[in-house]
């Protein structure tokens, strides 16, 4: 997940005022595996402002975790992918975010190449509160994926998934950190499935540190459980750390690794990611 760090800059000049440590959750996955790109933040972009994150990632996955939380087995998964995040305020309260991904899963010698985009999504995001301090936000959008790509003629499914619905509650606030301005953003939403497959329940939480300047640390945790048939059920707790380098006013680059640390039915990813940003 990427922080709007910039926010800072434009409301307390290049100093970077604690006061607004404005910083919304990261791009995450940018971070999380599968692109699941956690943009939903307690802050939204200043009217007529944006951003642009490009991120990379690289995971891959020797074991899983079985139905009852031991990890077990050896397995055989690689991902590489690149997306794409889009966050634009269209007024001062509501902002607009749009993100896709393209990339390609090798999973037990048999490859799921996507040359094109294998999933797109896109929202709308209200500030219900803010102050100097504290911040909140809703969020509801949508987004679809294409599970398979190239691999349709061999797994025999064809086309896309059936579209998710989602729906977030974010709250944030600024504060110090052992003398370092600091800012903490939790999230908590819900994807609903229009066809077959499970719902999901997604609870993510973000906390930022000013090391010094130009750098920001950002340490995230990314929990999803699936919410459907009982012999479906997965659970899935993703950490992640990174650093955010200010290269500009209008370019940062951010470097850092995740994994799945604890799941149920689901694959323990590791892996790492690169990202830069464009503030306009």
């Amino acid at each position: 997940m990427q922080a709007r760090l910039w926010q800072t800059r434009r409301r307390s000049g290049a100093s970077g005022g604690r006061r607004s440590f404005a910083v919304a959750s990261l791009a995450a996955m940018c971070a999380a595996l599968y692109a699941e790109v956690s943009h939903s933040a307690a802050w939204v972009q200043e009217q007529g402002a944006g951003q642009a994150i490009v991120t990379g990632i690289y995971a891959r996955a020797d074991k899983a975790f079985s139905d009852d939380g031991s990890q077990t087995g050896a397995v055989d998964f690689q991902k590489g992918a690149v997306s794409l995040l889009i966050d634009y305020g269209v007024l001062s309260w509501l902002t607009v975010s749009g993100t896709a991904e393209f990339g390609s899963d090798t999973s037990e010698r048999l490859p799921f190449r996507r040359p094109g985009l294998s999933n797109a999504a896109l929202s709308v995001r209200a500030q219900v509160y803010r102050s100097d301090r504290y911040a909140m936000s809703v969020e509801i959008g949508g987004r679809t994926e294409d599970a398979y790509g190239e691999a349709d003629r061999l797994v025999d499914t064809f086309g896309w998934d059936s579209p998710l619905l989602e729906a977030r509650w974010s709250g944030g606030a600024n504060f110090e950190l052992f003398g370092r301005a600091s800012f903490a953003d939790v999230s908590a939403g819900y994807r609903y499935r229009t066809g077959e497959g499970p719902d999901e329940v997604l609870l993510d939480a973000t906390l930022g540190v000013r090391a010094f300047d130009p750098v920001t640390l950002l340490f995230q945790s990314f929990t999803t459980v699936a919410d459907g048939d009982i012999a479906a059920i997965s659970v899935r707790q993703k950490a992640q750390a990174s650093v955010v380098y200010d290269l500009s006013e209008a370019w940062s680059l951010q470097t850092g690794g995740f994994a799945t640390v604890a799941g149920q039915n689901v694959l323990a990813e590791r892996g790492a990611f690169a990202a830069l940003w464009y503030r306009f």
